[in-house]
């Protein structure tokens, strides 16, 4: 009997082992990789393959639900209600890692909030590490400097604040893009970057490395360029060598836009999209990005195919599923959300008071003085005050933005910081109509009778954005024409530039006596201009591009070289602050301040630099202005006499340090030993040529203000990988500890209040669009309300998803109003546009939605819902 029950016992264990054994993909308790294992052989090769495009289909027998691989969250969610932070370029201009932490920590929170809701997933392709070399690259504004160091340092704080310090879950997926060398987005998808060796590895590759190595991202998306011959989907060397092999990358790599599709069709560097499918794979290609309502992925298309011509095995598929799949348990997907402490984030986190501080702060943070003849700050108790410009009325917020509820314009941050009367005329458009002479004879009549104007101009999507790259540096238009006029009738003019680069303003750096840099800076970029214009805050940005006077000073825009170097057919243009010999309109690193900073005292902690020795450069740095402000203490580092091309000077420290007037403050900065290597060639390696070293310290990269020389022994740097670290990592940076909630205080989520109660009271309607993919990037498209009858001068606001797009006066006997309208972060998926009437009476007959490109207009007539 007893012998029964043992045997009874065993056999319940042995079942019950077996049954665990069996969901071992389900047990938190497991490691990720047996978990992996698991579920892979639960899944047929269909469902293999499903996991190789954006949209995955559910699993039902296993409990999947439909999972969609696609977000973008480059300075903000592009999504609803999501809180918009300054576009890249201005997070750059801040110089302020630490800042970057807060900001991605908000937006890494937001997705949390979102996903925790059901709505959206947190696979995020961003951030954007493609380097700034030419302020004509359509997306240029994406990026966070022309300068590698400069550039790692912003992105790594990225990555950090978004994957967030959990040691068992990633709070969100990076995807470092566009790997690599991917800077002209003409016709990006034939093209090839032509780019040596050297300048691969000392200017492209080192903010990937940083992201990988240093910070363990866990996604990089390849451009839709070919280097050197090879699409970058296809390319075995970058993919597998570099990342996986030389890197130690141990993450997901997917493909651009139909990028593996583009491989045969585009590149012409297959012959078939089954060949196109087994070379992504074989190169270490896991993924190709595509969403579409009722057609798969290319790439899924093609794979099964290829695996019975036998271009391709489901072995060789598996290796590629296991790193998608492994990201999946990475966020807890298929875990408890008590397991997960991000689950606990609350919906509202989104667009929080928090969150609008930290934008405003990111913002006042970003802005760049680039000139003041005295002009600045400007008194509160001004008159008369014009502010004019395409851009005065607009929060432009930059390419990839989401559609927050509160953006405050510079008009609207203007008109809350002054006493005096505040005057707005538009000016011109951003690149020119009709009427627009018409618009700068009304702003030259509203300048005349100012004391002061305030000229907002700059760029948009209609010159730079995803597939259009600017033709000239100039301000597109009539701007210049508008800015001339204003000129020649009031000299007290303030122009504020909201540019996507480097802008040609030599003329009005000759003219004018003050000039800003402010950016597409976020849904509170109005406040905090309106703050830096009257001396609430003083401006501390410093530039991280050069602004260069004029295209002629540019290489031609398809060179990648980034040295010079002499050669038969003339000499070459460098590119960057580090190798270009014009003269530049305002150098890398410049930018004013409404007080004085001195630096002093600079000290070496070494008198000479031994194979693998950091060094430590100190100084003080002295207020000696009236008004506390931000400095921001550059350190460069030149080769005085090496036997190969070097850079004139090159960054590899900063610190940006607040100092209140009258006061002093030391700033210590570390130099690792590798900050004095160049690319070997040859070896295949970093080295240190010996010799003597040049350590300067500088407030922009032409104002240097002290310099020490010091002698280095000549070493190699060693290879690092995955788990292990550069000289720039600091595992004590308290950033790396800190945890999802830090940034509110008493776990407060003070959110933004609904409008919809004020609407009780109100007439509207709501028609429902949904937008189907033109095939270009645009975000807003063109649209035209139709009235059957209204009121004399009625006033109507129109919102989409709690989301105000605008307020418009229907003028007497019209009937048709154009309006523009955000697309959704989704396309396919029905959104509600509401219209409802604050003034007068109207009564609604259709919308007619005009797409951009060359897709047909469609007009909408039935009212889903409408008020009582």
């Amino acid at each position: 009997m007893k012998l029964k029950k043992i045997i009874l016992t065993f056999m319940v264990l042995v079942s019950g082992m077996v049954s665990m054994n069996g969901q071992v993909w389900k047990d938190p308790k497991a490691s990720v990789e047996d978990r992996v294992d698991d579920l892979l052989s639960k899944m047929t090769l269909e469902e293999k393959i499903s996991y190789c495009g954006s949209r995955i289909p559910a699993i039902e027998r296993l409990g999947i639900p439909y999972f969609e691989w696609y977000g973008e969250a480059l300075h903000g969610l592009k999504a609803w209600n999501c809180t918009q932070f300054p576009q890249n370029i201005a997070m750059g201009a801040t110089w302020n890692p630490d800042l970057m932490f807060d900001v991605a920590t908000a937006i890494s929170n937001e997705a949390r909030a979102l996903k925790n809701k059901g709505q959206k997933e947190v696979m995020m392709f961003s951030p954007t590490v493609n380097m700034a070399r030419d302020p004509r690259w359509g997306r240029n504004e994406e990026c966070y400097s022309e300068d590698p160091h400069l550039m790692s340092e912003i992105a790594r704080m990225y990555v950090r604040g978004m994957q967030g310090n959990d040691p068992n879950y990633v709070k969100t997926v990076t995807t470092v893009k566009h790997y690599v060398a991917n800077n002209v987005d003409k016709r990006r998808e034939f093209s090839h970057s032509l780019v040596r060796d050297v300048d691969l590895y000392e200017y492209y590759f080192p903010a990937y490395k940083t992201c990988i190595v240093d910070e363990e991202a866990t996604g990089i998306m390849t451009g839709l360029n070919g280097v050197n011959g090879v699409p970058c989907s296809a390319h075995n060397e970058l993919v597998n060598g570099v990342l996986r092999e030389q890197w130690g990358f141990e993450g997901y790599v997917i493909a651009d836009w139909a990028a593996v599709q583009g491989i045969e069709k585009r590149m012409r560097f297959a012959k078939t999209q089954e060949e196109a499918a087994a070379m992504a794979i074989k190169a270490g290609v896991d993924q190709e990005c595509f969403r579409h309502k009722t057609k798969e992925a290319p790439f899924v298309t093609a794979l099964k195919p290829a695996i019975e011509q036998g271009l391709l095995t489901e072995a060789e598929l598996d290796v590629s599923v296991k790193r998608l799949l492994r990201l999946r348990f990475m966020t807890g997907d298929f875990d408890d959300p008590s397991l997960i402490p991000y689950s606990k984030i609350p919906e509202s986190v989104l667009e929080c008071d928090t969150h609008k501080q930290l934008a405003l702060k990111a913002a006042e943070q970003s802005i760049v003085l680039l000139k003041n003849d005295a002009v600045l700050p400007l008194k509160k108790d001004i008159d008369n005050l014009a502010v004019i410009g395409p851009f005065a009325n607009r929060c432009w917020l930059g390419i990839y933005s989401g559609n927050p509820k509160s953006k405050i314009s510079p008009l609207e941050g203007i008109k809350k910081s002054v006493s005096g009367e505040v005057s707005f005329a538009e000016g011109c458009t951003v690149t020119g109509a009709k009427d627009d002479q018409k618009k700068i004879d009304e702003a030259v009549a509203l300048a005349k009778k100012s004391d002061t104007v305030i000229l907002v101009v700059g760029n948009d999507e209609s010159t730079a954005t995803e597939t259009l790259d600017r033709t000239s540096l100039k301000l597109p238009g009539k701007q210049h024409e508008l800015i001339k006029a204003v000129q020649a009738v009031n000299k007290n003019v303030v122009l504020v530039l909201v540019p996507s680069g480097s802008t040609s303003i030599g003329w009005e750096q000759e003219n004018l006596p003050g000039i800003i840099c402010a950016w597409p800076n976020g849904q509170e970029q109005g406040t905090a201009l309106a703050n830096v214009l009257f001396g609430d805050v003083n401006p501390g940005g410093k530039l991280s591009t050069s602004w260069v006077k004029s295209e002629k000073d540019l290489p031609h825009f398809h060179d990648y070289n980034v040295t010079t170097w002499k050669d038969d057919y003339g000499p070459e243009v460098g590119r960057t602050y580090m190798y270009a010999e014009k003269e530049p309109l305002y150098p890398f690193g410049f930018g004013l301040s409404y007080t004085q900073f001195e630096i002093k005292n600079m000290k070496l902690n070494r008198k000479k630099v031994k194979d693998g020795q950091d060094i430590t450069v100190t100084a003080t740095v002295k207020n000696v202005g009236e008004m506390d402000g931000d400095e921001i203490v550059q350190i460069y580092v030149r080769d005085t006499k090496a036997n190969h091309i070097v850079a004139t000077k090159a960054l590899k420290g900063f610190k940006r340090i607040h100092v209140p007037a009258g006061k002093s403050k030391t700033v210590t900065i570390k130099l690792p030993y590798e900050a004095f290597s160049y690319y070997d060639v040859s070896a295949k390696t970093f080295k240190v040529e010996a010799g003597d070293f040049e350590i300067l310290i500088g407030q922009s990269s032409e104002k240097i203000v002290a310099s020490k020389s010091i002698p280095v022994e000549a070493g190699v740097i060693p290879e690092i990988k995955v788990g292990q670290k550069s000289g720039y990592f600091n595992a004590k940076d308290e950033n790396r500890s800190k945890k999802w909630d830090y940034l509110y205080k008493n776990e407060a989520f003070t959110s933004h209040k609904s409008n919809e109660d004020e609407d009780e009271n109100l007439d509207w309607i709501e028609y429902e669009i949904v937008f189907i993919d033109p095939g270009v990037y645009v975000s807003y498209w063109d649209a035209e309300l139709n009235f059957e009858d209204a009121s004399k001068e009625a006033i109507i606001v129109a919102s989409m998803e709690g989301v105000e797009i605008g307020t418009y006066t229907i003028l007497n006997n019209q009937r048709k109003l154009p309006i523009s309208i955000p697309i959704p972060p989704e396309y396919g998926k029905p959104v509600r546009l509401k219209i409802k009437t604050v003034n007068g009476e109207v009564k609604h007959k259709s919308i007619k939605i005009i797409p951009p490109g060359n897709k047909e207009p469609f007009i909408i007539t039935k009212v889903v819902n409408k008020s009582k």
